[in-house]
């Protein structure tokens, strides 16, 4: 019997965060209300597309379609939304001999890319595959570009002592000086949560970018998850300074949005402070791990500011697939019109 897909309805809302409850690929990202937001702040269609094999679910698999001009394009998930992977989940891998496994999942990626292909007639599909769901090769077998991308975790598990003990004598040093000038890390609600995405347009700004992610969809995603998530913030002479948005999904914490440098230079870092409070409140709070996604980066040149606290470096991929004429225009915009723009952007005054 081959697997089966259908488009999931509205009325499907419940059975989607079913399939996606019962699988190790799922996040909260995956969940139906926060894809129908990011679908109304992204300008992409979603195509929330089940599994099926006779009448067992196998998986679920979100994707945003985008058409600009003779580019049509599928994402999972798409761009400027602020959710580091998507991809695929599946169900049952984890009674199902290998084998087994490996052909349902085949069997859906292959009839996914049909749909992609068929349906959709993508010339550009980018999917980002979460850290849970260790094998991209389907996706290679079907054309796909795979490429490596990382984020650091802590064991939380451990136990604070011994997370603190496994820090090196700077960085403990630094943080009971940031104890004993009065930083205070405290955890607050949607007044603290603005706060730190104003901090955020304020980095932004003073590097010449703008936040890419509407603040309507972050105050829309708030609205419906705020039970999911803690607002970490650190305070200094009573104002807020930095803080991080953290998400909460099972036994895992994940930093989110923020951890941005100070407007102005305080010594020692509040973000040292920030991120081992974090950590504490993992371990304390029974959480497994603290993650920071897509903080480790793939640049050489990146800070990699949180290897600073000893995490382990998570493995996940990406796959691309992109047709000649795409190809072609990718090739134009990275060799003549982004330096153009770049110049362009230079001289533009400030305001």
């Amino acid at each position: 019997m081959t697997v089966e897909i259908r488009i999931a309805r509205d009325d499907d809302a419940e059975k989607w965060d079913t399939i996606i409850s019962k699988s190790p690929q799922g996040t909260l990202f995956h969940t139906w209300n926060w894809l129908k937001s990011t679908e109304k702040y992204s300008e992409t269609k979603l195509f929330p597309i089940i599994g099926m094999k006779g009448s067992s679910p196998v998986g679920a698999f979100p994707l945003f379609f985008q058409k600009k001009g003779p580019i049509s394009m599928v994402f999972s998930p798409p761009p400027h939304a602020s959710i580091p992977y998507l991809g695929p989940v599946l169900v049952g891998n984890e009674t199902l001999i290998q084998e087994k496994w490996e052909k349902i999942y085949a069997d859906f990626q292959e009839v996914v890319e049909h749909f992609i292909n068929t349906d959709l007639k993508s010339n550009y599909s980018s999917i980002t595959l979460g850290p849970t769901l260790k094998d991209p090769r389907p996706f290679a077998w079907s054309g796909y570009t795979i490429k490596p991308n990382y984020d650091y975790s802590v064991d939380t598990s451990k136990g604070i002592d011994k997370l603190y003990k496994s820090l090196d004598y700077n960085k403990r040093a630094e943080l009971k000086k940031a104890n004993e000038q009065e930083m205070i890390v405290e955890i607050g609600s949607k007044k603290e949560y603005e706060k730190i995405l104003d901090l955020i347009n304020e980095r932004y700004a003073q590097q010449k970018k703008i936040l890419t992610s509407s603040r309507n969809y972050f105050l829309d995603v708030f609205k419906t998850y705020k039970g999911n998530m803690k607002i970490f913030s650190v305070i200094v002479g009573g104002e807020v300074v930095t803080g991080i948005i953290c998400i909460q999904y099972r036994d895992s914490l994940y930093g989110w949005v923020g951890n941005s440098k100070p407007k102005n230079r305080i010594s020692p870092s509040p973000n040292n402070l920030l991120y081992w409070e974090i950590v504490r409140y993992a371990a304390e709070h029974g959480f497994k791990e603290y993650t920071i996604l897509g903080a480790a980066g793939n640049q050489r040149l990146h800070e990699f500011y949180a290897a600073r606290f000893n995490p382990e470096l998570i493995l996940r991929y990406s796959a691309i697939k992109k047709s000649l004429l795409t190809g072609s225009l990718e090739k134009a915009y990275i060799h003549i019109l982004k330096p153009l723009r770049g110049k362009i952007e230079h001289v533009k005054p400030l305001i």
